[in-house]
């Protein structure tokens, strides 16, 4: 049996959030069975978006301190690392660390805030799909990985928990090249699942103090919840996420592919609780999202609207997706690139610069 660890932790008050991370952190071993003294620890938050924490997008600055500090208690140095879609450079970082309180999460914690945009690419020979992985390249220099998701819905997913906040360790804009070699959601979902089998997360410590539901994992609706979810397997984290909020593990796409790799076996009756009741934080109510096959937050506004768009007219239901299909594909032609840089390119920017088209 996986063990999963669930405090209640009714808002974001420091000195609570502190107490409910270490007491969910304490059920499992206490940070030092997972951190040794000297050690580099990646923090891995869900930073979607640069938007304040009282949206309830990103992982909570408080619970962010919270964990760096116990990872400091025990003889670890914390970087916090995060590659948010799109551009991905020092000033964009610079921006996200500051919308998303993280500058204030690294100073109250004792932790740092990583800078390196540059980008590595690793073997991955046991991938299913991703057999090379791009990743940034803090993660080949630290020697343990927290991650710190946050409890949302995703169009894509059904749920955004441990497994797909991984996803942010791929650089920047190559997210969107990433998308469109996995347009099927099944596809992605394995892409997903290779990442995370690169990783293998440590410690998942998922802050679902206030959970997002409806339309997310940006444009849905803060929803208190009054939790923190802990433990050292993630599938059996998103597993227990997903029972809280009254999603079968199959309504998880990456916990149904899982599965049927054989990672896990997906079944909440396999989950060993530590800590609070799961009745006392379950949510029977909890607003779905809107089920889609492209995630729109990784596109300009423009090209979201395009999507969403249906042709004139009366038109059966054939017709609409077909129109839809062939809209998505153009999409995808725009945003990926040509030429591309091979695995040789330095970044030096002469091509771009000398380029005659």
């Amino acid at each position: 049996m996986s063990r999963v660890s669930l405090v209640r932790c009714v808002d974001y008050d420091p000195q609570r959030v502190d107490a409910a991370v270490r007491r969910a952190v304490e059920l499992l071993g206490g940070m030092g069975a997972y951190v040794r003294p000297g050690q580099r620890v990646l923090l891995k938050p869900n930073l979607v978006r640069p938007v304040p924490p009282e949206r309830a997008v990103c992982t909570h600055p408080t619970v962010v301190a919270a964990v760096a500090r116990l990872v400091v208690e025990a003889g670890g140095h914390p970087v916090i690392v995060e590659s948010p879609g799109g551009p991905y450079s020092e000033g964009v970082l610079r921006s996200f660390y500051r919308k998303t309180e993280m500058v204030w999460a690294a100073e109250a914690g004792g932790a740092e805030l990583n800078y390196d945009v540059e980008a590595v690419q690793v073997s991955h020979p046991d991938a299913q799909l991703l057999h090379r992985l791009d990743l940034v390249k803090p993660l080949t220099e630290v020697d343990v990985v927290i991650n710190l998701p946050k409890l949302k819905t995703h169009n894509l997913t059904g749920l955004t928990m441990a497994v797909k906040n991984l996803f942010g360790l791929v650089p920047g804009a190559l997210k969107i090249g990433y998308h469109a070699k996995m347009q099927e959601r099944e596809r992605f979902a394995h892409g997903l699942l290779d990442i995370y089998t690169y990783v293998r997360p440590a410690l998942n410590l998922m802050d679902a103090v206030v959970a997002m539901e409806g339309d997310g994992p940006s444009g849905g609706d803060p929803r208190p919840m009054g939790a923190l979810v802990a433990g050292a397997d993630s599938l059996a984290v998103d597993v227990a996420g997903a029972a809280l909020v009254g999603f079968e593990p199959m309504d998880v796409l990456t916990t149904q592919i899982a599965v049927e790799r054989g990672l896990t076996r997906g079944r909440p009756e396999d989950i060993e609780w530590l800590g609070d009741a799961p009745d006392t934080v379950r949510l029977a109510d909890f607003r779905r999202g809107t089920a889609s096959e492209i995630d729109p937050g990784l596109l300009p506004r423009a090209l979201r609207g395009l999507l969403r768009m249906e042709p004139s007219g009366e038109g059966d239901a054939r017709g609409r997706g077909v129109f839809r299909i062939l809209a998505r594909g153009w999409v995808w032609r725009q945003l990926i690139s040509l030429p591309r840089a091979g695995s040789e390119c330095t970044g030096c920017g002469y091509c771009a610069r000398h380029c005659p088209v």
